[in-house]
């Protein structure tokens, strides 16, 4: 296919032997911004030894990720990511992969998501009668992480992770943190090496591994009954040539993969959101009438989701503005050609759904906060790959109805008691590592809820926080 052309994507000359990389380490959202505006939506950079494509439009989105979907892999910088999570769901390729998607995929079901909701409101409501106690402002971001997280030890382990919540929040930030560091890395250190960096991850992984082993380790103790959960399920397959079964090292990758995939990536959208309907009080006191109206003084049921439009548009356009997976990569395996440039093996594809999402081609007012851009009526005609909270093709997310499931359910049940206030003056900053967090929290204070809705309106957009984005996560 690279014979069909011969011209390289336009994009920054950079500097001898390093190219633009300093640049991206100094300010990687301007470079990105500035090139896009520059060399338009198919950009070329060299990054030390590196090849890097960036893509911005959805056609050329669509080659990669679904019609020559077989050309790429996962790139180079998701070895960060396998110091974390071994070769699980997320990192794992070829027909490993496969395997391993076709084995947890049932447990996503919409029938099996129907079982989930009990817990997902327990946990809610426990988290609300707590909050009752609070004086004073709180870290919303931080308690949105100990729920998703204790609600995916339940729903996906039939295990009760509350105490280790908050030893295993600051261990995963660890983590995180350092596997972003390690794919961003041009001179890769050894794991060995005793570092403060390599230390402090150790320190971390054992903390996670500990855990997750603990989890496996009681399932495997003999018992007359075992729950019909997603761990029952990993642990119930066999190898169909040699009919073994999974290994501890091989549970530990899964087990590890969802509880870090399950609740970090719906925290994250969960506290943007947080933080918009603060900015926006008139969409806040419209999510508290639709909330009334659907459920009344009553739990949320899965029948109740889709009359909520409303809450999911809000979090649709929350994951449009902030996105949790705001960059994702490829790797040619061969020559390609993509948007008419001629691209080669071993090039790294980077997509990043912050950057697409503010695309005006297909985004009027692209940092506004206007939840009705998701109504049916102004989402016809947008091409698919416009809009990737969840990724796309092959690989889109297994987890997307569990997340937003959740992430209604805990919406609509503290919108119907509280109004969060930001806190004057604190700051907020986007931190951009694997994902996309609140890089000082939301701090908030609780208010009653607002009463009553006014007129659908397009909002104005909140002052955007600054940003700092590095290229290859």
């Amino acid at each position: 296919m690279a014979t069909e052309s011969t011209r390289r994507p336009p994009g920054p000359r950079g500097v001898p032997i390093f190219g633009s990389v300093l640049d991206a380490w100094r300010d990687p959202v301007g470079l990105l911004m500035r090139s896009w505006q520059s060399y338009g939506d198919v950009i070329g950079f060299k990054f030390g030894p590196f090849d890097y494509v960036a893509l911005n439009d959805p056609d050329a989105i669509h080659h990669v990720l679904v019609d020559n979907a077989k050309n790429y892999t996962k790139s180079r910088n998701y070895q960060g990511l396998k110091l974390v999570l071994g070769e699980g769901l997320l990192t794992s390729e070829g027909e490993a992969w496969r395997k391993q998607r076709k084995l947890a995929q049932p447990a996503f079901h919409r029938e099996r998501l129907a079982g989930f909701v009990d817990a997902m409101v327990a946990d809610t409501r426990s988290m609300l009668a707590k909050w009752k106690e609070i004086d004073g402002a709180f870290d919303v971001h931080d308690e949105m992480m100990k729920l998703t997280f204790r609600i995916v030890g339940r729903t996906l382990f039939s295990a009760d992770v509350e105490a280790d919540a908050d030893r295993i929040g600051p261990a995963v930030t660890a983590a995180i943190r350092h596997a972003n560091d390690y794919a961003e890395a041009i001179v890769r250190l050894p794991q060995w090496l005793p570092t403060p960096s390599n230390l402090r991850f150790k320190k971390a992984l054992a903390e996670l591994d500990a855990m997750v082993l603990r989890i496996i380790a009681e399932r495997r103790k003999p018992s007359s009954t075992q729950p019909n959960d997603l761990l029952s399920m990993l642990m119930a397959a066999h190898d169909e040539e040699t009919k073994d079964g999974m290994s501890d090292r091989q549970l530990r990758d899964e087990v590890m993969t969802l509880i870090l995939a399950g609740h970090e990536t719906t925290a994250n959208l969960l506290s943007w959101t947080w933080y918009l309907l603060s900015s926006h009080p008139d969409v806040a006191r419209r999510v508290r009438a639709e909330v009334d109206a659907v459920l009344g003084d009553r739990a949320p049921s899965i029948e109740d989701l889709p009359k909520l439009k409303l809450v999911k548009m809000v979090l649709e356009e929350s994951m449009r503005l902030y996105p949790p997976a705001w960059a994702f990569e490829r790797q040619a395996i061969a020559d390609d050609v993509i948007g008419g440039y001629s691209v080669k093996a071993k090039t790294i594809i980077g997509i990043s759904p912050y950057l697409l999402h503010r695309h005006p081609r297909f985004w009027d007012n692209p940092e506004g906060f206007d939840p009705e851009r998701f109504s049916a009526a102004r989402s016809e005609g947008r091409p698919k790959h416009a809009y990737l909270p969840f990724g796309g093709g092959a690989r889109f997310c297994i987890g997307n109805g569990f997340a937003m499931m959740e992430a209604q359910i805990i919406v609509a049940m503290i919108a119907r008691e509280h109004r969060l206030s930001l806190v004057p003056g604190h700051p907020i900053e986007l931190d951009p590592t694997v994902t996309l967090r609140p890089k000082h929290g939301v701090r908030v204070a609780l208010e009653p809820p607002a009463q009553g809705a006014t007129r659908s309106a397009t909002l104005p957009a909140a002052t955007p926080p600054p940003v700092a984005i590095p290229l290859t996560t």
